[in-house]
């Protein structure tokens, strides 16, 4: 009889699905339980045993995959955001130098704030993260450093020839990042009253304004 090896007992299949696949669905059930506790009852009323109820798995599976609660917020944030980013990234992978910044970034912003929209996912990322612990601020501030970054790669992409300092990026991505930042929060604690259209013009006017400041340069 063939010795089953502990990577063929890990793949096995059982109803078609391998082990591997399993443990990712079952997790994956996990994080979508996350995501509507957090973005409804939010992350201190959370509890494993309340995520195990919500994607009606026993708790042997939620440490399966997590240690604790923290870790699932975690997770889901930077499921969310990496759906956001590939969102605003589809809209500015094809741009070319010369572009005017408004045609960029007018597709760009609509999928920032259509993303943003699902009261949920905003609850969650947006406020929910705030002062969970210095793991989780650093993952906050991480993500706006991305933000900016990506934001930066536009910018130098319109502007090829643009020579900005290391501070001078550093402050220039904050404050752009801090303003669209900030008229998100604004909209969700407003309960998205403001149009989407309203909102990228707004945000649209500020990258107009440096896009006019490095035109001069």
């Amino acid at each position: 009889m063939k010795n089953l090896s502990k990577s063929d007992t890990g793949s096995r299949l059982y109803g078609g699905e391998s082990t591997e696949n399993r443990v990712q669905r079952r997790r994956e059930q996990f994080l979508d339980a996350g995501l509507l506790l957090f973005g409804t009852v939010g992350f201190k009323s959370t509890s494993v045993r309340g995520l195990c109820r919500q994607a009606k798995l026993t708790d042997r599976y939620f440490y399966e995959s997590f240690a604790s609660v923290e870790e699932v917020l975690v997770a889901v944030y930077e499921r969310e955001i990496q759906r956001l980013i590939a969102a605003v990234f589809g809209q500015i992978r094809n741009m070319e130098p010369g572009t005017p910044i408004a045609e960029l970034a007018r597709p760009a912003l609509h999928a920032f704030f259509e993303g943003a929209r699902d009261p949920v996912v905003a609850k969650t990322v947006w406020f929910e993260v705030l002062g969970v612990s210095d793991r989780v601020n650093k993952l906050y501030l991480d993500t706006v450093s991305e933000f900016g970054q990506l934001l930066l790669m536009m910018i130098k992409g319109l502007y090829p020839k643009l020579a900005l300092s290391a501070t001078q990026e550093q402050l220039l991505t904050t404050g752009m990042v801090g303003a669209i930042n900030q008229s998100t929060m604004a909209w969700i604690v407003s309960g998205f009253a403001t149009p989407v259209e309203d909102l990228v013009e707004a945000n649209l006017m500020i990258l107009e304004g440096l896009g006019l400041r490095l035109n001069l340069q």
